[in-house]
């Protein structure tokens, strides 16, 4: 959690922080990620690095 110095930049950048920052994969989505590129619909992707970071890569 954030300190700011002011009320003002609390509410200034409050918002911003809370939008840029994105959650974590939860297992649950990992297994799935993991399962598409087992299953039949996944024969096309080789030799990818696929990211299932929640976007932090992207940042």
């Amino acid at each position: 959690m954030a300190t700011w110095g002011s009320q003002l930049a609390a509410e200034r950048l409050g918002p911003l922080m809370q939008a840029a920052v994105p959650t974590p994969a939860t297992a649950a989505q990992l297994a799935a990620s993991i399962t598409f590129l087992l299953s039949d619909d996944g024969t096309n992707i080789n030799g990818a690095i696929l990211a299932s970071d929640g976007g932090w890569s992207a940042l």
